[in-house]
């Protein structure tokens, strides 16, 4: 003799194949199944196997355990957050900046200029000293 349950008593798998088959009997033929009850199937698996879910539900078992897995890394994956304000903190280098400065004009002058870190020299102004100057 078969062991008939209560009416209230109903497990939910019980509730959620009688979605199903409700929705089975309304749908338009060939209709996808709703996400409604896409996640009220996925909701039954830690209680139930995916073998027994699909079985009572007339689902596709790889369909339901596709689905299962990606609920479950949704709910393990950490939301993205993106930060209100970056500091790319700009500052100035460790070592010095050097520089070597060499100019010689035709009549043999020369004049070599050596700059380390910031110099607050105006080179171009030194530059048009040096060759303009009066001989």
């Amino acid at each position: 003799m078969k062991f008939k349950e209560n009416s209230s008593k109903k497990s939910n798998l019980e509730e959620i194949r009688e979605q199903f088959e409700t929705w089975r009997k309304t749908r338009e033929k060939r209709a996808a199944i709703p996400d409604v009850l896409w996640e009220a199937a996925v909701s039954l698996c830690p209680r139930y196997s995916l073998c027994q879910i699909s079985k009572a539900l007339r689902l596709n078992y790889s369909d339901l355990k596709h689905r299962v897995q990606a609920s479950q890394s949704m709910l393990h994956s950490s939301p993205i957050i993106e930060p209100a304000f970056i500091d790319i903190g700009f500052k100035s280098p460790m070592l010095p900046a050097e520089c070597i400065v060499e100019m010689e004009d035709q009549n043999g002058a020369k004049m070599s200029m050596y700059f380390k870190g910031e110099a607050g020299l105006d080179l171009l102004e030194l530059g048009k000293v040096f060759w303009c100057k009066q001989s």
